[in-house]
């Protein structure tokens, strides 16, 4: 064994002076280059506005030997995509300082300056952050329309500084007249990239980032064999990345990545043994957004209240139809199926109310048209697929003021008090306490639309907006646009105004953008 270890040796020896090294060595001091901090510290951030700012940075470089090398240098400024469009690679120039008009896409972007030592081809590298927005970004969608009925779309916004944009889509190709709403997909993943404009007379997909290019939404119709138009949009609600539902004209629509923003067969109907039996859901969808920061913990269900059978039905996660909510015993505060306790006919939707409070609870306010009265029910749905948990139902009594003749309602996030605009009065209401509601505040104009916040970066703060409108305003812009902030007190309920914004048109529908 000795004697092979030996040769082997000695082998390696002799063929390793078979080799010519032909290497052309410098051993120079290499002129290391220093990227100081300066552009660069810590967890420096840019916010910035495409075709608004400019960018501009002077970094500081030192060197080892004290000056520049002789060969020179070489300079590079790179963003590379983070979010929408990983890895995608721009260069915004090849000076040394950076002087920059921004025309990059809204995204989140890495900025790399790069320093190549022509003599030896080493790199040195230096980097920060660049959040780009566009006007259209960030903000508030404020959907509104003229004594015409014609359609204004003002935007609140808030990509950097807060910016009062007006008539937005007033040159985007269509003129169109009465206004429900603007919806837009705030989920980074979407599948779409599409804002939806609501009329009452049809509804249009426009881009995302820039508000262009409208086109008619139009369904496939298998009864007619061709495809639908004048599609009447009544609500839309997302969780995160999970499939959308969307109510349009008598039915539900599930989509999702698999249908890539097709709308195929309604998803409001029940199976039976014999076929399809399809109903009409109210105008308003029930969901649970907490936990839609993580797509992991979304809550991916649906609810949403029969007209025809006056029950209450879900929609499971990836679902292609609805059944019932079911009840488990006899002792609970209702049933789902609004029959069987109010037996001369069942109750009437009024309005769905989606919060945060106390894990993501719904009220939904109906009515029984025989008895007179209006009722909230409570629950929460859960991430169980085909369950939501039961509140209790509260009878709202008569007298209370404004109540039966109110369409505008929100929740508040810490106590669950129900806030509600009538004329131009907004109330705040302990209903579960049995308590009177109370005068919270008394506009110079018409409340016409309500906000709660539950989707912004302020959703636990408590927020929630109010649009009011006067007639005889200069130019019909006599809207105005109000941030309230709930105090969290237990035994009374108090607001404080925030901020009001003037100058609007009569604002229907208030919305967020964050993509």
């Amino acid at each position: 064994m000795r004697t092979n270890i030996f040769l082997l040796a000695l082998a390696g020896v002799m063929l390793s002076a078979c080799f010519d090294d032909k290497g052309n060595y410098s051993y120079s001091q290499i002129n290391d280059v220093t990227i100081g901090q300066k552009g660069f510290d810590g967890d420096t951030v840019y916010l910035l506005r495409s075709d608004v700012d400019g960018l501009k940075i002077s970094p500081e470089l030192s060197y080892r030997e004290g000056q520049e090398s002789a060969g020179g240098y070489s300079y590079e400024w790179v963003a590379v995509s983070t979010n929408k469009h990983v890895g995608q690679r721009t260069q915004l120039g090849t000076d040394r300082n950076l002087d920059y008009k921004v025309k990059l896409k809204a995204d989140d972007y890495h900025l790399f300056f790069k320093v190549t030592d022509l003599a030896t081809g080493i790199v040195y590298s230096r980097q920060a952050t660049l959040k780009v927005n566009n006007l259209y970004t960030r903000g508030w969608i404020l959907t509104g329309k003229d004594q015409s009925g014609n359609m204004v779309v003002d935007m609140l916004s808030i990509s950097r500084d807060t910016l009062h944009l007006t008539d937005i889509l007033a040159n985007k190709g269509l003129a169109l007249k009465q206004p429900i709403m603007v919806w837009t997909d705030n989920s980074p993943e979407s599948y779409e990239n599409q804002v939806y404009v609501c009329t009452e007379n049809g509804t249009y997909r426009y881009g995302r980032e820039d508000l262009d290019n409208p086109q008619e939404l139009t369904i496939f119709d298998p009864d007619i064999k061709g495809y639908r138009h004048s599609i009447v949009m009544h609500d839309i609600q997302k969780i995160s990345n999970k499939p959308a539902l969307f109510l349009a004209d008598k039915y539900a629509y599930a989509l999702n990545s698999l249908n890539e923003g097709e709308f195929g067969t309604p998803v409001s109907y029940y199976l039976q043994s014999n076929g399809y039996d399809y109903f009409t859901p109210a105008p308003g969808i029930a969901c649970n957004h907490t936990g839609e920061d993580n797509s992991a913990a979304a809550i991916e269900q649906y609810v949403v209240y029969n007209s025809r059978d006056r029950v209450f039905c879900n929609l499971r996660a990836m679902g292609t139809s609805m059944n019932n909510l079911a009840d488990s015993d006899t002792d609970e505060p209702f049933s789902w199926d609004t029959k069987k306790d109010f037996t001369t006919g069942g109750l009437t939707f009024v309005a769905n109310v989606n919060s945060l409070y106390s894990g993501g609870q719904t009220a939904t306010i109906l009515y029984d048209p025989i008895g007179g009265k209006r009722y909230i029910y409570t629950y929460t749905i859960t991430r169980q697929s085909g369950v939501a948990t039961k509140g209790k139902r509260y009878e709202i009594p008569l007298t209370a003021p404004g109540f039966y003749q109110a369409r505008l309602f929100s929740l508040t996030t810490k106590q669950g008090y129900l806030i509600y605009a009538e004329g131009n009065h907004l109330y705040g209401y302990n209903f579960r306490n049995g308590k009177d509601p109370v005068l919270l505040c008394t506009f110079d104009g018409t409340a016409t639309a309500i906000f709660n916040d539950i989707v912004t970066d302020e959703k636990q703060n408590d927020c929630f907006y109010v649009a009011t409108y006067s007639d005889g305003a200069s130019n019909q812009r006599g809207g105005k646009f109000y941030k309230f902030a709930v105090t969290d007190t237990a035994d009374k309920i108090k607001v404080s105004q925030k901020h009001v914004w003037k100058g609007f048109p009569e604002i229907v529908n208030i919305s967020y953008k964050n993509f």
